[in-house]
């Protein structure tokens, strides 16, 4: 019984600790990054069988991912908004898109091994 009671406590200890540590340095793990929201899009793409998901950054910017190779996915979505591809650069990762005489940078880099984050300039336009 007091073998039990004796790792317990230390268990409860330990998990506040761990608690506490990721609390304290959760922009130095997390960076910019919402992990709920992230593993929600992720969800998405995975279980749900969509093409993009939306998601979200602790600034609030409109974030979206596909899987890694995918990005046709979102061409096609800005082509739909009336966007035209000028421009993939993918040695800067980089897409750049034109509407009529605008141009529209759009940067991506690879997130999570499998997949692509996209960050996009609109507020829930697409």
């Amino acid at each position: 019984m007091k073998k039990i009671m004796i790792i317990a406590c230390s268990s409860i200890i330990f998990i506040v600790l761990i608690t506490f540590i990721v609390f304290v340095n959760w922009q130095h793990i997390f960076g910019a990054n919402r992990p709920i929201a992230n593993a929600k899009a992720i969800y998405q793409l995975e279980f749900k069988d969509k093409e993009i998901a939306e998601t979200s950054n602790v600034d609030n910017d409109i974030l979206y991912i596909v899987p890694k190779g995918h990005l046709d996915t979102y061409i096609k979505t800005m082509n739909k908004k009336g966007y035209k591809l000028s421009e993939k650069d993918i040695e800067h990762n980089r897409l750049v898109f034109q509407k009529g005489n605008n141009f529209t940078e759009i940067n991506y880099k690879r997130f999570a091994r499998k997949y692509t984050m996209i960050e996009s300039p609109f507020l829930k336009e697409i």
